[in-house]
């Protein structure tokens, strides 16, 4: 569980200090190309214009008078609606089934591209990278999008993007429930390059939407459309560890600056972020190893009798040949009042022999139900992208082809 706010400072320092270690803890993804969110060298995909601020902080008297209601709907004039934009819209694109809705909750730079790169390639297809990723199958919702603010508009306010005061959730529930109905929704834009609210964007129905980001599970309109949530848990040991190392190393952060930023986000993340994991079906959490950093311990957490289809392990297993080595076990724990049986990796496998390592792991688990060695071709595909040594890869992969599962199955594919 998390440290109490009086020892994160010190857990930060010690982090710092472990700098020159650390060049080896790629269990996230902080130099992997994003598949959405901030690619705004175009104008974006049927975007109502250019990125421009609009000047506007909510509430304010100047941002009241420019926001209307449609349809129920509060469109608030921060989110740079254009006068001939309505929330909801019918579709023109018609599916066979309801989509698919798999929300993914977790901090900022935690690796959630790599992640979805295995989902893409476990449903056999792809998108095009984007603002918002879309594909012939597959849609990426990113919930930043639905910042009620600019980042001037929350300099204004003084607030942080995590509090829940600072996220439009009337829409974002009312835009996910309509999205799972078949309809279609002009959706905010939170541009990360500029930290204005572009136009918003005209997203049509898919067979599978990935709605990620801070909020997915938070608000109970848009949690009760999710076929299935995800909550990417990282302790405080191993986010201060890897924070140092991204911010010293690629930002020109000093280790002070790194420790301020941290302590300045604690109190809104664990008020508005950190509590969603009670309420995921499945956890994947991040430790540090029996071994200590930079090796890891990567746990699956999968509540019993939920829609995240469990697996299981024969026995537990150790691996060698790596400098850590790896070993497997499972166990059943209560999960904030859930019960919950965890699969758990600790150490890393020989990346020399990751082909066989992989199949040794896959004849071990029961309930994958994927095709024979299909985890060790993922694995092997992806083999050079962070985390793909430890049980960051290991379990996204699992993951991926669960979510598959829960498409079939919903599906009739």
């Amino acid at each position: 569980m998390a440290r109490s706010r009086a020892s994160l400072l010190p857990a930060a320092a010690a982090a710092a200090t472990l700098l020159g270690l650390l060049g080896q803890l790629t269990f996230l993804a902080p130099s992997t190309p994003s598949l959405g969110r901030r690619s705004h060298s175009s104008v974006v995909r049927n975007s109502g214009g250019d990125s421009v601020p609009t000047g506007l902080v909510y509430p304010s008297p100047e941002e009241k008078v420019k926001t209307r209601e449609a349809d129920g709907i509060t469109l608030f004039s921060t989110h740079a609606w254009k006068d001939d934009m309505t929330a909801i819209l019918p579709a023109t694109k018609k599916l066979d089934h309801a989509p698919v809705m798999i929300g993914v909750a977790a901090d900022s730079g935690c690796g959630k591209s790599t992640f979805l790169r295995r989902v893409l390639g476990a449903l056999g297809t792809d998108v095009k990278p984007g603002h918002t990723a879309i594909g012939d199958m597959l849609t990426v919702i990113c919930l930043d999008d639905y910042h009620i603010n600019d980042r001037a508009g929350r300099k204004a306010t003084g607030q942080s993007a995590l509090d829940a005061r600072e996220n439009d959730f009337a829409l974002m529930g009312a835009q996910i429930e309509a999205l799972k109905q078949g309809k279609a929704v002009y959706k905010p834009i939170y541009n990360h390059d500029t930290g204005f609210k572009d136009p918003p964007e005209l997203i049509e129905p898919n067979k599978v939407f990935v709605v990620e980001g801070l909020h997915p599970i938070y608000d109970t309109k848009a949690r009760s459309q999710l076929d299935m949530s995800l909550y990417i848990d990282i302790v405080n040991e191993v986010k201060f560890a890897w924070k140092v190392q991204r911010d010293v190393a690629e930002r020109g952060w000093t280790e002070e600056q790194v420790q301020a930023d941290i302590q300045k986000r604690l109190p809104d993340f664990a008020a508005y972020v950190d509590p969603q994991k009670a309420d995921a079906d499945v956890i994947l959490r991040y430790e540090p190893s029996d071994q200590g950093l930079p090796y890891l311990k990567v746990k699956l957490i999968q509540k019993k009798g939920g829609p995240f289809p469990m697996i299981t392990l024969k026995k537990e297993l150790t691996l060698t040949g790596s400098k850590s080595g790896a070993t497997l076990k499972q166990y059943d724990m209560d999960w904030m009042g859930s019960p919950a049986t965890v699969v758990e990796m600790d150490g890393e496998i020989d990346m020399d022999n990751m082909d066989k390592q992989v199949e040794e792991i896959e004849a071990n688990i029961v309930g994958l139900a994927g095709s024979p060695n299909e985890l060790r071709d993922a694995m092997v595909k992806l083999k050079t992208s962070p985390g793909s040594q430890n049980g960051t890869g290991l379990l996204q992969a699992v993951i991926a082809m669960k979510i598959r599962e829960v498409y079939d199955k919903l599906t009739g594919r």
